[in-house]
C-alpha cells in the first residue's frame, strides 16, 4: 500500500522520482522556530528522505501544510499577525534542519486534514504537474490521511479534458513522540471515527473535486460564510469536558501554554493566601502596639 515506516526502508528508486515531500502541520507551535515535538519528528524523517537525494534528485522539494486547527487559537505574532503552522514547521526545516528555503513551500489555507489534501492539489499539485508524492505524518494520524489523500488526489475533476490524474502516493509514518499517554489515546479514537467516516460516508458523498469543493464552503465550519459569520458574532463561552480537554493537548503548543498557565495559577494564588494571612497578623501586631502605646500614654497622664 505504499506505506513507509522508516525513512531507510524507502527504495532509492521511489526516491529519486519524487516531486514533492509533503508534511502535515500538526498543531499550534510555541514560537515560528519551536512547532509540537511530534511535528518535529515529521520534519526529520522528510528531512532525512530530501538529504538522501539531494544530489541525484535536484528538483525535490518540501511542502510544509497547513494555516493552523480548528481545535485551538493559532499563535500570534508580534505584528498581530498568526503564525501559520506550516510557517513554523517551514522555520524547523530551514533553521534547524539546514535544507535550502529555496526548495521550501508552505500552504496557509487548510485548518484539517481534508483541507490539507485539497489545498495541497488545487493550489500547488495541478498547478506545478506534482505527482509523485510522499507523504509524512505520526502513526496515529496516518490511517485518517492516507483515506483522505487517497480520495481527493485520486477523485476526478469533469471540468477537465484528462480523466486520469496520474498521482503517485506513498506515505511515511514517523513514531507519536511528545504526546502524554490520555492525549494520545483520545486522539486515536478520534481519529478511527474520523477515518471510518472518511472512507464509508464522505469519500462516496463526495467523490469528484467539485463535490469536495463543495462539502467545503457548504458544509464544513472553517470554510462555509454563514457559519464562520455565527462563529465569529457568537457570545457563548464553550466549557469544554474532560475528554475534550485531552484531545486538545494533541493539537499542540497552547495545551502547554495552558497547563503552564494553571500552574502559574495556583501557585499565584498560594502567594496571595500567604500574604493575606501574613497582612492579617502584621495588622493585628499594629492594633496591639497600638493598644499598648495607647495604655502607657493614659497612665504617663494621670500622674
Amino acid at each position: 500500500m505504499n506505506l513507509y515506516k522508516d525513512p531507510n526502508d524507502i527504495p532509492s528508486s521511489i526516491k529519486d522520482k519524487l516531486d514533492t515531500i509533503v508534511v502535515l502541520g500538526g498543531g499550534v507551535p510555541e514560537t515560528v522556530s519551536d512547532p509540537p515535538v511530534y511535528t518535529k519528528a515529521r520534519c526529520k524523517a522528510a528531512a532525512q528522505v530530501y538529504k538522501s537525494v539531494q544530489t541525484r534528485n535536484q528538483s525535490l522539494r518540501i511542502l510544509a501544510l497547513s494555516a493552523g486547527t480548528a481545535h485551538l487559537p493559532q499563535l500570534i505574532s508580534p505584528d498581530g499577525l498568526p503564525v501559520w503552522e506550516s510557517t513554523a514547521s517551514a522555520s524547523y526545516l530551514m533553521n534547524e534542519l539546514e535544507l535550502p528555503s529555496e526548495n521550501i513551500y508552505v500552504e496557509t489555507t487548510s485548518y484539517d486534514t481534508i483541507s490539507n489534501a485539497f489545498f495541497t492539489r488545487t493550489n500547488f499539485c495541478d498547478i506545478n504537474n506534482w505527482k509523485k508524492l510522499l507523504i509524512v505524518t505520526n502513526d496515529f494520524h496516518m490511517k485518517r490521511t492516507m483515506y483522505i489523500f487517497q480520495w481527493i488526489m485520486d477523485a476526478e475533476n469533469p471540468n477537465e479534458k484528462q480523466k486520469t490524474n496520474g498521482y503517485e502516493l506513498y506515505f511515511l509514518s514517523v513514531p507519536d513522540e511528545g504526546l502524554p499517554e490520555v492525549a494520545l489515546k483520545a486522539r486515536y479514537d478520534k481519529e478511527e471515527k474520523s477515518a471510518r467516516n472518511v472512507k464509508d460516508v464522505l469519500s462516496k458523498k463526495f467523490p469528484t473535486l467539485p463535490d469536495i469543493f463543495g462539502f467545503l464552503n457548504h458544509n464544513h465550519s472553517f470554510y462555509t460564510a454563514k457559519m464562520l459569520v455565527d462563529r465569529a458574532n457568537s457570545r457563548q463561552s464553550k466549557v469544554d469536558n474532560p475528554d475534550v480537554m485531552m484531545l486538545r493537548q494533541s493539537y499542540g503548543g497552547i495545551s502547554s501554554k495552558v497547563e503552564s498557565h494553571a500552574k502559574y495559577n495556583v501557585k499565584t494564588s498560594l502567594q496571595a493566601e500567604t500574604y493575606f494571612f501574613f497582612g492579617i497578623l502584621f495588622g493585628f501586631l499594629l492594633s496591639m502596639i497600638g493598644r499598648l502605646l495607647l495604655t502607657k500614654g493614659h497612665k504617663m497622664h494621670i500622674k
